[in-house]
């Protein structure tokens, strides 16, 4: 995975570490493992919100959900740093959640349609996330790197931790002063989140391959780079 910076990367982490220190929640100097994996969990997100600036276009049945990502991926950082962990494995489960609801309401605008008249109408989480496999698209992209299924393992991990299946994952906040930053739960988020943004981007990117391309250089820079050398290459083989 590249990690070379990109200036407009980097000097939005700046503004949001400022930001972030006039609220309180990291010190105004932050030590060196605090910032390297507050910037590791930027340059995810910040990729993630990238889609909804510029994927222009699209019908309400698929920007919707881009909305989503974004506002789910913007929270994440200050959720690390102030300690929430499991507030984070929600949203990053979200994340997860937006993207196969994208996927899928973007080709069945009357399925979306009746999600908003009917109340007790849903499609089930496994045909969300069996979509990527039967999609024409998708099922090609999927056997050279198979980010539905990474998505899907990575979602059934973090409901385990949520739900508090073994004791390590229970989090046992006796009192709100327990409720602080600590620098290993932060590097397992990092990673997690590392691991999200890698398959959400190569999802997108495969669906919407055309617009993708449209996209400035740059842009095309800062969501590649959050993922693998396999992927990447997948990517450039599209046609």
């Amino acid at each position: 995975m590249s990690k070379k910076s990109i200036p407009s990367v980097s000097n939005d982490f700046d503004g949001a570490m400022a930001f972030l220190a006039t609220r309180g929640i990291v010190p105004a100097s932050p030590g060196n493992e605090i910032t390297i994996h507050a910037r590791r969990l930027h340059r995810s997100t910040y990729s993630l919100i990238l889609w909804k600036f510029r994927l222009k276009g699209l019908p309400e049945h698929g920007a919707v959900f881009l909305e989503e990502i974004a506002s789910d991926a913007i929270q994440i950082l200050p959720q690390v740093l102030s300690g929430y962990g499991k507030t984070v494995n929600l949203l990053t489960r979200g994340i997860i959640e937006n993207t196969f609801r994208l996927l899928y309401f973007s080709d069945h605008p009357i399925e979306f349609e009746r999600t908003n008249r009917e109340k007790k109408w849903y499609p089930v989480l496994d045909e969300l996330f069996g979509y990527p496999r039967i999609h024409p698209t998708l099922l090609k992209t999927e056997k050279s790197f198979d980010a539905g299924n990474q998505l899907k393992t990575l979602y059934d991990e973090l409901s385990a931790s949520i739900h508090g299946r073994r004791v390590e994952d229970l989090e046992m906040r006796r009192s709100l002063n327990k409720i602080v930053y600590d620098n290993s739960a932060c590097g397992k988020h990092v990673a997690r989140v590392e691991k999200c943004a890698a398959a959400a981007n190569f999802l997108l990117v495969s669906f919407h391959r055309d617009k993708f391309r449209q996209l400035q250089q740059e842009d095309r820079q800062i969501i590649l780079s959050t993922m693998s050398t396999t992927a990447r290459q997948t990517i450039a083989g599209l046609r």
